[in-house]
């Protein structure tokens, strides 16, 4: 699970807030392409789930609730899934002697598989050299 983050002034003030949400984009699986099924004759499998629901961990507490995440797909060629539609939704944790809190959620809808890809850990990516 990580963390995004974005500054916007869509609120009534029109202020410039920062918003923070968790994100799952695909778990860490070893070996990711035997765990998501492409079908026949096709080169990606833009989402997957996984077999069951299960409970999400983040900073040693856990959902009160299980969840069945859609993440982004894999292909077998050069080409990246990404989210296309997302929602956000509330979470609830419970901590360990602590208590609860919530936290919202980009909520996987769906993924498109694209040809252009960057590296995520790198934010200086996308940029040309003019």
């Amino acid at each position: 699970i990580g963390i995004s983050s974005r500054v916007t002034n869509e609120n009534r003030k029109c202020e410039m807030k920062k918003e923070k949400r968790l994100c799952f984009i695909q778990p860490c699986l070893t070996n990711i392409l035997k765990t998501v099924k492409i079908p026949k004759g096709k080169t990606c499998q833009p989402t997957f789930q996984l077999p069951r629901a299960e409970k999400l961990f983040f900073s040693g507490c856990s959902t009160t609730q299980s969840y069945k995440l859609t993440f982004c797909g894999v292909c077998m060629d050069k080409r990246c899934c990404v989210p296309n539609k997302s929602k956000m939704i509330t979470l609830q944790f419970e901590c360990p002697n602590e208590g609860f809190f919530k936290w919202k959620m980009m909520w996987i809808t769906s993924c498109v598989c694209q040809r252009i890809c960057s590296d995520p850990g790198d934010i200086f990516s996308e940029l040309k050299i003019l």
